[in-house]
């Protein structure tokens, strides 16, 4: 546990010196389920919640099963951490639900939220700078240094800044340019000496191959465009799929599974062909995938 940014990590794999492959970071909160924890009556309800009653958003779980597959015949098993801002008193009600899900995970980690309580540090509840720069920076010190990493994030809080000062850090941005950046962002003097000091630790490798921002709050994608070459806005779990099988990463296949996982769960499939016809003129897709993407929402 890292006690100055109440992280609290699980990890349940440890990954080869060697491994080169790609490694996903997910966050959990409304960009794989619609959790609600930042309120008192939210922390109060915890020991309540059940897994059954968790939502996934529509078309997430099949992209999770398809990324952990990979695009090849067999199965590559990749590396899936989940980094939640979550307490981790919540920890047995999620991994039941990943469980229903049949998501397979490697680690888990947690904002101890109570912990901020007891502590006096309310206004840390709801600021996720600090804390989540600190998880990723302490996940990455344990990862292999030519990994290479996909985050998924959404912008109900800061992910953008804080994947954008991740990726830079990790490329080599650190002590006193790095330190500017954190209190340029509303860091305290203490925090981003604390955050610094670990930036100090990792190896430089520029390993930060896409982070994909789950627009929850109504934004224009052409402001999210411009903010950083490494970010990709989108608006459900079928855009992100269609931009990661254009990259490689996903059969497309799986991509036509979670298109019809929204459509099972509710979504219009006028405004799912919609959103596919928007997505290859913006990302310049493939006809031949977009085709058979529009003919299974058809189906």
């Amino acid at each position: 546990m890292t006690r100055d940014f109440a992280v609290v990590q699980h990890r349940d794999r440890r990954l080869d010196a060697a491994f080169c492959g790609d490694i996903l970071i997910w966050d959990i909160d409304k960009t794989y389920l619609n959790t609600h924890f930042s309120t008192w009556r939210g922390l109060l309800a915890i020991p309540f919640e059940f897994a059954v009653d968790k939502e996934a958003l529509p078309g997430t779980v099949a992209l999770l099963h398809g990324l952990r597959h990979g695009p090849d015949l067999e199965t590559r098993q990749t590396p899936l951490y989940f980094v939640s801002a979550s307490p981790p008193q919540l920890r047995a009600v999620l991994t039941r639900k990943m469980v229903l899900d049949g998501v397979e995970y490697d680690g888990l980690t947690f904002k101890d939220q109570l912990g901020l309580l007891g502590r006096g540090r309310w206004r840390e509840l709801r600021h996720q700078l600090g804390y989540k720069l600190a998880a990723l920076l302490q996940l990455r010190a344990e990862l292999p240094a030519g990994c290479r990493l996909l985050l998924f994030g959404d912008n109900a809080e800061d992910d953008a800044d804080i994947f954008a000062l991740f990726a830079a850090t990790c490329a080599g941005v650190r002590g006193r340019a790095l330190e500017s950046r954190l209190r340029d962002r509303g860091a305290t003097a203490q925090a981003a000496q604390a955050l610094t000091e670990l930036a100090s630790r990792l190896p430089v490798a520029d390993c930060v191959e896409r982070c994909y921002l789950h627009l929850v709050r109504p934004a224009p994608l052409a402001a999210y465009d411009q903010h950083h070459p490494l970010l990709v806005a989108t608006r459900d779990a079928l855009e992100q799929a269609l931009h990661l099988a254009q990259s490689g990463r996903l059969r497309q296949r799986d991509v036509e599974e979670v298109g019809r996982e929204m459509i099972a769960r509710g979504i219009d499939r006028a405004l799912l062909r919609q959103r596919v016809d928007e997505t290859a003129a913006r990302f310049a897709l493939p006809p031949r995938l977009v085709g058979a993407v529009l003919r299974a929402l058809h189906d």
